[in-house]
């Protein structure tokens, strides 16, 4: 019997622990009393000045195996954001990258969002103070050494369609419509739908130019020593497309600028 209690204490204790964190009254100011490294001093996201920045000559990212095709995905509401990660139920080609100043070949791990109340805020990271409408995460790791690294792409809203006539990110925007019109199906913590999704078709075609430095994770357990590149051209969306997620999904789910 003593050893059922404390058993019963144990799990108790790690599922308080687990959800001591949200974006709300458990939000990112409190973070780092439930996870110090939240206070570290290497912490993500930041405002990105770019009149500090050095230039660097990188090879571009080399994007294998079945990072251009479709593969189906898990897409669900974790109680913090929509996270997107590889259903393993189907045989499915590994989603890899390379290149890009990254050392070895990354697998990928999963993709989420974070985003605001308005077109005005939901992005982690700011470029001279400027805050975008969104923000876009592409999680990968290197299983021989462990080596977290993060892609990040902005989102950029607009009400007035005549603004992306000249752009050439149809297709991207077409597969985030199907993504978007999902989350009509995601309201509710640990709603899940499976979907057939091109990580490449998500990430569009400027990919070319990017910020480099080396952060945090921007949620609990905060953990630092993440390669974090954020591309300077965000991804245009219609303001509509954007709206059918805030819609849908109740929370705003963004951690400011760190010092």
């Amino acid at each position: 019997m003593k050893t059922y209690g404390l058993c019963i204490i144990t799990i108790l204790l790690v599922c308080v622990y687990a959800n001591q964190w949200n974006y709300g009254h458990l939000g990112p100011d409190i973070w780092s009393e439930y996870y110090p490294l939240c206070a570290g001093k290497s912490q993500s996201p930041i405002n990105i000045l770019t009149a500090c920045t050095l230039y660097r000559d990188i090879k571009p990212f080399q994007f294998i195996s079945a990072h251009a095709t479709k593969n189906y995905f898990t897409v669900k509401n974790n109680g913090h954001t929509i996270i997107s990660i590889i259903n393993n139920a189907y045989e499915q080609l590994s989603i890899q990258l390379r290149g890009g100043g990254l050392n070895g070949t990354f697998d990928f791990v999963n993709f989420h969002l974070h985003w605001g109340e308005n077109h005005k805020s939901g992005s982690e990271h700011q470029i001279n103070g400027i805050k975008y409408a969104g923000e876009i995460h592409f999680v990968y790791k290197n299983h021989l050494t462990s080596q977290m690294a993060v892609l990040a792409l902005f989102m950029q809203s607009y009400v007035d369609h005549t603004k992306i006539i000249s752009d050439n990110n149809d297709q991207t925007r077409d597969e985030w419509q199907r993504y978007f019109d999902m989350t009509r199906l995601l309201k509710f913590e640990n709603d899940s739908v499976l979907l057939d999704l091109n990580v490449t078709s998500l990430m569009g075609e400027n990919l070319q130019d990017f910020w480099r430095y080396e952060g945090s994770l921007t949620t609990p357990p905060c953990t630092e020593g993440i390669i974090w590149t954020i591309f300077t051209q965000p991804i245009i969306f219609i303001e509509e497309q954007l709206k059918l997620l805030r819609d849908n999904v109740f929370f705003e789910d963004y951690r400011g600028p760190q010092p």
